[in-house]
């Protein structure tokens, strides 16, 4: 039986998956109007997917405000996904040794079904930036960030033309590349290298580099990252010692995970 055929698909369920999605998308909430518009659905049905992910938890308003947020019920399940990754407790280990020898933030991450990352893990060195917004379970752009662009880049698809398609390239700061044509040829460089660079291209003052962590089948399951300062990370070191540094510990997780051993030419 293949329980992926569209026969088992419940409309509710995914009507309410997509409603958690937009609202997901949006850190700082999601007004009722922008979910009847981004979903397309009719404005009673959407009032009622809403007023049935309060009743369980899934979804809140926020106070005083006509804006919804995911519900504090979102915050256990998440948990105990984490908790259920195998990967997330293999690369703690490589994670700290890689926070402790440089002092700067290192994160861990996967890609989403609408291509944005996920932030599964954080470890701010003791010289961590009050200026950078991840957190662990929050998501963003993709095309933008070290992590996104490392796994964006290994794609076979398209990713860029599909995000391009869906209207999700916008300028985030004035280093953002968000032309389809030129991020095509990021990717491309990506792929090529090893590594991704975000040179102030999601928030401005903040730079990181990262590299994917491939699983036993040698498939992608997530990207790892060094991220600081734009003052502390020249350039000059993110394309050295830190791109080296960030290879090495993503393989590291890999071979933690039963991953086939990995030849690499930073360039």
């Amino acid at each position: 039986m293949d329980r992926r055929d569209d026969t088992y698909e419940v409309q509710a369920i995914t009507r309410a998956a997509s409603i958690l999605g937009l609202i997901q998308a949006q850190n700082a909430g999601t007004q009722f109007t922008t979910l009847v518009t981004a979903s397309g659905l009719p404005k009673p049905t959407v009032l009622r997917l809403i007023r049935n992910l309060e009743r369980i938890g899934l979804v809140e308003r926020v106070p005083e405000t006509d804006l919804y947020r995911l519900g504090l019920r979102c915050i256990a399940l998440g948990q105990a996904y984490l908790e259920q990754v195998d990967f997330r407790r293999e690369a703690l280990p490589v994670m700290e040794g890689l926070r402790d020898t440089y002092n700067e933030t290192v994160h861990l991450a996967v890609l989403d079904e609408h291509l944005r990352v996920i932030y599964l893990d954080k470890l701010n060195g003791t010289q961590a930036i009050g200026i950078m917004k991840s957190a662990v379970g929050k998501s963003a752009p993709a095309y933008c960030t070290g992590l996104g662009k490392a796994l964006l880049g290994a794609r076979d698809d398209d990713p860029a033309g599909r995000l391009a398609l869906a209207g999700e390239l916008v300028a985030k700061t004035p280093n953002t590349i968000w032309n389809l044509d030129d991020l095509r040829v990021e990717l491309e460089r990506i792929r090529k290298r090893g590594y991704a660079l975000d040179l102030e291209e999601h928030e401005p003052g903040v730079r990181c580099v990262a590299a994917t962590i491939h699983g036993a089948d040698d498939k992608v399951v997530a990207a790892l990252s060094i991220a600081g300062p734009a003052q502390r990370l020249s350039k000059s070191r993110l394309n050295g010692e830190l791109a080296e540094a960030t290879m090495r510990a993503a393989d590291s997780i890999g071979r933690r995970l039963g991953a086939p051993t990995r030849k690499r030419d930073a360039g």
